[in-house]
């Protein structure tokens, strides 16, 4: 049976892996930080656009939408790298009947299909996505605390696991449902709801994003913690909502896995 310790290996030597090929493939690499930087530039115009004809938006100022969309772009970028390039194989490995390897492996299938593939080119662009928002935050005359920093820290991993919680669901349809694919272009569409301020949202459309697909806290909350320090409620909140999210994906996950039959079945 694998022990963290070994998992946490194994994890590093894929990771030295992925280090690897990006440095084969630079043109890939460079592409990659291209498109996203200017995807993240895109964001920050568009805030720049909206305050030019409004002083906030929802109570949020300029500066502090900056660090939201930031954070937004910190986290999502992370989540990029190192959890969705395995996730969104998952239905390629269970319609080729490839998952009979990952299966065979002496480690939790989960993890395996979790970490599977990484993709080094995300990490400049979070990189990128903090300097923003350290810059933004001088801006606002803001020098966070240090228990606001850990808190911080602390939340951007809940987002982390809210979006692998939320991904790893909609992956797991595939053993119920053929084509998947078409299930997580939704997701990707879905996925910007994140960097909107949570006090914009009204009615049906907050509670829908926020109890059953909780985008509206994974950027936030963390965001909302550095700008007005720590907010109890709201942090318990986020770390409630992303560890139900996480079982609950689980359990759906190993729930599917059991419906799954082998390429020699």
């Amino acid at each position: 049976m694998a022990t963290p310790f070994h998992l946490v290996r194994l994890w590093l030597i894929q990771l030295r892996y992925a280090a690897s090929r990006e440095l084969a493939f630079r043109a890939n690499f460079f592409a990659w930080v291209v498109v996203e930087l200017a995807w993240f530039v895109l964001q920050l115009a568009f805030v720049g656009v909206v305050y030019q004809h409004v002083e906030s938006v929802a109570g949020w100022s300029r500066q502090e939408m900056i660090v939201l969309v930031a954070t937004n772009q910190l986290i999502q970028q992370i989540f990029t790298a190192f959890l969705m390039p395995g996730l969104v194989k998952l239905p390629e490995l269970v319609r080729e009947g490839k998952l009979d390897f990952v299966l065979l492996k002496p480690a939790p299938p989960q993890f395996l299909v979790s970490t599977s593939h990484l993709e080094i080119g995300p990490l400049a662009n979070a990189a990128i996505a903090a300097v923003v928002g350290i810059l933004a935050l001088h801006d606002l005359h803001i020098t966070p605390t240090l228990p606001s920093l850990l808190a911080y820290l602390l939340l951007v991993l809940a987002g982390l696991l809210t979006h692998y919680a939320l991904l790893l669901g909609l992956v797991s349809l595939t053993f119920w449902i053929i084509q998947a694919e078409s299930v997580l272009l939704g997701y990707y569409s879905i996925f910007q709801v994140a960097r909107l301020p949570r006090e914009a949202a009204t009615g049906w459309f907050r509670i829908l994003f926020t109890l059953v697909l909780p985008l509206l806290l994974v950027a936030n909350i963390p965001a909302a913690t550095l700008i007005r320090g720590l907010q109890p409620s709201s942090i318990l909140l986020l770390l409630v909502t992303c560890l139900t999210a996480a079982f609950a994906s689980s359990f759906f996950f190993h729930l599917g896995l059991r419906r799954y039959q082998s390429a020699s079945s």
